[in-house]
């Protein structure tokens, strides 16, 4: 599960080939082509950092493309955050051209085309994040191809992870792993709120308001429309009101983030986070055989099964796995 490679140490002729066979191994299927002239010299090195993938990469000039040709359909939707600690980035995704300033993050969706220019040596620390971990009202499809500033609290929290604790992922144990991965998700999903448009018309406001009063009281027991409507200064029956023309009932809302909720924290923290019977609590399930029957319908499997299967080892199909 991890990589080390530096072509320094393998012959100059075979340098490029073998460089870019460690990138797609480490990223995805990706195109680079050496922008100044002499041999290609670099080093990568890509952790696992529990549901997380870190990769850091010391290089000379290059540029590190995915075209077209070489984007294939994703099992689950996976994204990078991308920091350039030393040299130049030139970003492209979808839009403008972007030249990162110090601190700010690259979102990078790994499986559209997407294009990165070094224009001189550089230190490139990125993770990969699978979107079936957070649980922001905003998608990481949404930003991808834009870069977050460090104005913004928790993207600056995120930018020193990125730089001086990511980067040298292999020296935690895999609790510890799991509780960082778990932060870094924690991270994103604050940044993900931040970018999300205030709603414009009264309805909206208070639609909003009743889905952040679920989110934030999950492990109520007694959560349901009327502690809801309570909480907002409204009828029960406006309540209902507000939500006829949203996907689900207020209560089928309720069961529907606390089994999201509860499959992140399997997710994100893997064998090592807490028991099932814990997930089950602290996200307002009434016994466990109530949690495992909803799990099951929503997922198709039972929350164990789920752990074991798309848990701490399994956030990235082992064809690209290293």
């Amino acid at each position: 599960m991890t990589l080390v490679l530096d072509t320094g140490d393998v012959p100059e002729d075979t340098r490029h080939d073998v460089w870019s066979d460690a990138l797609s191994r480490a990223l995805v299927p990706v195109r680079v082509t050496a922008t100044a002239p002499g041999p290609l010299l670099g080093r990568v090195r890509s952790h696992r950092l529990g549901h997380l993938r870190t990769v850091s990469l010391d290089a000379g000039p290059q540029r590190i493309s995915r075209p077209p040709s070489l984007c294939r359909p994703e099992p689950a939707e996976r994204f990078a955050l991308a920091l350039c600690v030393r040299g130049e980035a030139v970003f492209s995704q979808d839009g403008p051209t972007r030249r990162p300033g110090p601190d700010e993050i690259m979102v990078v969706d790994l499986a559209r085309p997407f294009a990165l220019n070094f224009p001189q040596p550089f230190r490139l620390h990125l993770v990969h994040l699978p979107q079936r971990t957070l649980s922001g009202p905003r998608t990481l499809s949404q930003l991808a191809g834009s870069t977050l500033r460090p104005d913004d609290g928790a993207v600056s929290m995120l930018s020193m992870l990125l730089t001086h604790v990511l980067s040298d992922a292999a020296q935690f144990g895999p609790t510890a792993a799991a509780r960082l991965a778990g932060h870094v998700a924690d991270l994103v999903d604050a940044i993900a709120f931040d970018e999300e448009q205030e709603p414009t018309t009264a309805r909206d406001l208070l639609v909003a308001r009743a889905l952040a009063h679920v989110d934030a009281h999950l492990g109520r027991p007694d959560l349901g429309p009327e502690s809801v409507a309570r909480a907002l200064r409204i009828s029960v029956r406006y309540l209902h009101r507000l939500f006829e023309d949203e996907e689900l009932t207020v209560t089928r809302l309720i069961q529907q983030r606390r089994v999201e909720a509860c499959a992140r924290t399997l997710e994100r923290h893997g064998p090592f986070g807490p028991t099932l019977a814990e997930v089950a609590r602290r996200h307002g399930f009434a016994s466990a055989s109530h949690f495992s029957r909803a799990f099951r319908t929503a997922y198709g499997v039972t929350p164990s099964e789920w752990r074991s299967r798309r848990g701490h080892l399994s956030a990235l199909p082992e064809s690209d796995a290293a």
